[in-house]
C-alpha cells in the first residue's frame, strides 16, 4: 500500500474520479438495505440519488479549483479552503434538484476533504499516499468555526434524521450557534465530538483511517483477485459493515439491529461475498431482508464511507 502514487495528473481527471465514485456507490448490487438500481425506498428512488450526484458536481470543481488555485505549499494555512461554505452550497443544490430528501450528504462530506487534499497533491506533485495522508490530517485540523457554522446550516437544511445532535453543540439547540462561536470550535472538534455515535465524524476525527487504512487495502486487493468491480465494490461494502456497526442503523433502531446487521455482513464475507454463488445467494436474501424495514435497517453511513473509498482506489490508479 505505501508504494501507491497519485496517478491523476489534472483537475479534470479528479473531477472524473469523484464523479465515478459516488455513481459506481450507488450503482453496486446488490449492497443490502441500500437504495439500489433494483431497490427504491418509499419517496426516494435510484433517480433521486442519480440527480443528487449530478446537482453537485459544479460545487465540486468550484472547490477543487479553488484549492488548487489558493495552496501554493503544504506549510501554509488551509483555512482558506471553506469546506462548511461548501456543505452548505452543495446541499442546496442537491435538494433543489431532486425531491427524495436528504440523498448524498454522507458524500459532501466524505469527498469533500478527500478531494480537496487531491487538488493540493495534483498541484504540489506530492503524489504518495503518505502525502495524501498528511494533507488530509492538516485541512482538517485547519477548518475554523465558520466551517462549523456552515456545517449547522447545511444540516438543517437537508435534515438527515440524527446527524449533529450531541450532549453540547446540539445542531438542534437555537443556543449551538453561539456555543460554537464562544468556545471555538471547529470541524476537527465537532466531530471529535461527535465520533462515538457517527462513522462520518469518525473519519474527521481519526484522518479517515477506515477509508485509507481498511476500505483501500481491501478494495485494492479485491479487484486484484477477481477484476470485476461491482463484485469488488458490495464485496468492500460487506467488509465495512462487517467491521463498523453502522451509525445510521443505531440512530433508527438502536445499536442491538446494527449487530445483527454487521454479524450476518461478517457471515457473508466468511463466504466469499459475492464472488461465489453461496456469498451472492446469502446477500441477495440479506438485502431482500433489511429491505423489509422500509429504511430502518439501511446501512447509509456504510455506504458514505464505501464512496470515499472507491474515490481513493481511481484517484491512486484503479482502472476497471
Amino acid at each position: 500500500m505505501s508504494s501507491i502514487e497519485i496517478a491523476i495528473k489534472s483537475l479534470d481527471d479528479l473531477l472524473r474520479c469523484i464523479n465515478l465514485s459516488s455513481l459506481l456507490e450507488l450503482s453496486g448490487w446488490p449492497k443490502p438495505g441500500n437504495v439500489h438500481r433494483t431497490k427504491n425506498f418509499k419517496g426516494t428512488s435510484f433517480e433521486h440519488f442519480l440527480a443528487g450526484i449530478s446537482a453537485i458536481q459544479p460545487n465540486l470543481r468550484l472547490l477543487c479549483k479553488n484549492v488548487y488555485t489558493s495552496i501554493n505549499d503544504d506549510e501554509q494555512s488551509f483555512s482558506n479552503i471553506e469546506l462548511g461554505v461548501f456543505f452548505k452550497e452543495s446541499v442546496i443544490e442537491m435538494m433543489k434538484w431532486q425531491t427524495g430528501g436528504n440523498v448524498i450528504l454522507g458524500h459532501i462530506l466524505i469527498l469533500a476533504p478527500l478531494s480537496s487534499a487531491a487538488s493540493i497533491c495534483i498541484k504540489l506533485k506530492k503524489n504518495r499516499l503518505i502525502d495524501f495522508e498528511s494533507i488530509l490530517s492538516k485541512i482538517i485540523e485547519d477548518t475554523t468555526v465558520n466551517d462549523t457554522l456552515h456545517l449547522y446550516e447545511a444540516i438543517k437544511l437537508s435534515n438527515p434524521g440524527g446527524l449533529g445532535q450531541i450532549d453540547k453543540y446540539d445542531v438542534n439547540n437555537p443556543s449551538a450557534n453561539k456555543e460554537i462561536i464562544r468556545d471555538e470550535i471547529n470541524l476537527k472538534e465537532i466531530f471529535k465530538k461527535s465520533q462515538d455515535y457517527d462513522l462520518i465524524s469518525r473519519e474527521y476525527a481519526t484522518g479517515f483511517k477506515i477509508v485509507l487504512k481498511e476500505g483501500l487495502p481491501y478494495f485494492l486487493d479485491s479487484f486484484k483477485d477477481n477484476r470485476n468491480i461491482n463484485k469488488t465494490i458490495v464485496n468492500t461494502f460487506l467488509k465495512l459493515l462487517s467491521s463498523h456497526l453502522d451509525t445510521l442503523i443505531i440512530r433508527k433502531v438502536g445499536k442491538l439491529g446494527a449487530v445483527k446487521v454487521s454479524e450476518m455482513a461478517s457471515k457473508i464475507i466468511s463466504q466469499g461475498g459475492i464472488s461465489t454463488k453461496k456469498g451472492l445467494k446469502s446477500t441477495i436474501k440479506f438485502d431482500k431482508k433489511l429491505q423489509k424495514r422500509n429504511g430502518k435497517l439501511n446501512p447509509g453511513t456504510t455506504a458514505d464511507l464505501l464512496a470515499g473509498v472507491i474515490f481513493c482506489a481511481l484517484l491512486f490508479g484503479l482502472n476497471f
